[in-house]
């Protein structure tokens, strides 16, 4: 009797294993998380997970915005003010609004108690239009993006301070509870809303002809443009898109701070553009993925929380953040030569 060897089979491993393990960001989270817990019994406790969450929501918010720009091959300097004034100019127009229906949706001297639905709506359109009117600036103006959005972030600023007069609006309702406290499945719903928006942003880059035409433009705007591809109402739509996200951003923050005012958020512009950065998005435009982005805020988040666990005072913390941005760019540039 003749036995036949068998050769043993190996086991076949999905792709998306292989994909994942390779990913650069995944292992810095990783060795983030044992660092901190390996110093602090409380890093990974539930709750410091979740604020981690929550900030990393709002970095990701302004970096994704900050991401569809830079595929383009433009910067958008004025995410951080945009996220503010949006939110302010919500306050304000809807407390008109109610205040000509004779609905006093201001009370207690600065608090807003108007309505949520409305004010989100004014809110997120007062964003997109500061986006669309950067990116006409832009595209149609020819206005280089640096310039045309650092005037914008300190016109906003300006503007916020005169929609404000230098004082603060107080939130109050179940609305700004919801986003900055609510939980599904243990996670933040302000994650989980960053969650939902990159994945249709994503799809949308991937895979439709405009999100395409971005890559294009970014990679080779010329070009494009010879091929018969009106390049200037594609960037008019990624500035607006930059604004939508900070609007979100701008929903998110000031959810948790339950106000809002004119001096918030300054600096956060360099923040999200160290993450995106980190994320793998080229300055010079044309690549960029949206999912590396997010994670790429997840590990910034996580590794900032560690630093004040440690007891780091925050000019250190932002002068870390300077620090990455420069490692950040320098490895990008040396990428791209090779």
């Amino acid at each position: 009797m003749i036995i036949a060897e068998t050769t043993p089979v190996p086991a076949v491993r999905p792709p998306w294993v292989g994909n994942v393990a390779k990913e650069p960001i995944l292992w810095i989270i990783l060795a983030i998380l044992i660092v901190g817990a390996a110093t602090s019994p409380h890093y990974l406790s539930a709750l410091n997970i979740q604020n981690l969450l929550r900030n990393a929501a709002l970095v990701g918010l302004l970096a994704s915005g900050m991401t569809i720009v830079l595929i383009t091959g433009r910067i958008d300097l004025s995410v951080a003010a945009n996220m503010v004034f949006s939110i302010i100019i919500g306050v304000v127009i809807t407390a008109w609004i109610g205040r000509e229906l004779g609905l006093r949706w201001i009370v207690k001297g600065n608090t807003f108690a108007g309505s949520p639905l409305l004010f989100i709506a004014i809110s997120l359109l007062t964003g997109i239009a500061v986006g669309a009117i950067n990116g006409i600036g832009v595209a149609y103006f020819k206005v280089a993006s640096f310039i045309m959005t650092l005037v914008s972030l300190t016109a906003l600023r300006g503007l916020s301070y005169l929609a404000t007069n230098g004082a603060p609006f107080y939130l109050k309702g179940a609305l700004f509870n919801w986003l900055s406290d609510a939980l599904w499945l243990g996670i933040p719903v302000s994650f989980v809303l960053l969650l939902v928006l990159v994945l249709f942003a994503q799809s949308f880059l991937s895979r439709t002809v405009a999100g395409n035409r971005l890559y294009a433009i970014g990679g080779n705007e010329t070009a494009t443009l010879y091929s018969g591809i009106k390049t200037n109402r594609y960037i008019v739509a990624a500035f607006a898109l930059s604004g939508l996200f900070a609007t979100m951003g701008g929903l998110v923050f000031t959810a948790r701070l339950k106000s809002v005012e004119a001096a918030l958020a300054q600096g956060y512009e360099l923040t999200a553009i160290a993450i995106a950065v980190i994320g793998g998005v080229a300055l010079a435009g044309g690549t960029g993925s949206l999912w590396r982005v997010l994670l790429a805020a997840v590990a910034f988040s996580a590794g900032l929380n560690l630093l004040a666990m440690w007891g780091v005072p925050t000019w250190y913390q932002n002068l870390t953040i300077g620090a990455v941005l420069i490692l950040a760019v320098s490895l990008a540039r040396l990428q791209r030569k090779t």
